[in-house]
């Protein structure tokens, strides 16, 4: 099974900080790395193992702790979505699409938009 890290994991396994790993990859000096949930990056071993080599570090796995990473799904497994959806104002000018669980799954700049993805999710919860 190839596990997945957030940004977070990877700076910790890294020995660095979280922003560093953002420049390092939006400045080009590695790839982007190919996959991503709800618009957030999953590092996978290679990109960090590409990581650990631009900066000359070893990466130390224990960092993230035991039960950090993504799994790939199972066969059958899909992302569990968890209606209803609520759309709530964030800041001036953002909005939140949480989930049932009041966890945030997107975010938008206008409720027009965020509104859209609340009702695509909540269509793709029923199945």
């Amino acid at each position: 099974m190839t596990h997945h890290f957030l940004l977070g994991e990877a700076a910790k396994i890294l020995g660095r900080r979280p922003h560093q790993v953002a420049y390092s990859v939006t400045s080009g000096r590695v790839p982007e790395p190919e996959r991503r949930i709800a618009n957030k990056r999953l590092f996978s071993e290679r990109d960090i193992g590409r990581l650990a080599r631009l900066y000359g570090v070893t990466p130390d796995w224990s960092a993230a702790g035991p039960d950090a990473g993504v799994g790939e799904p199972e066969a059958g497994e899909g992302l569990a979505l968890r209606a209803p959806f609520d759309v709530l104002r964030v800041g001036e000018v953002g909005h939140e699409v949480r989930d049932g669980d009041g966890a945030v799954f997107a975010w938008a700049n206008d409720r027009a938009r965020a509104l859209v993805i609340a009702g695509l999710l909540e269509a793709a919860a029923r199945g």
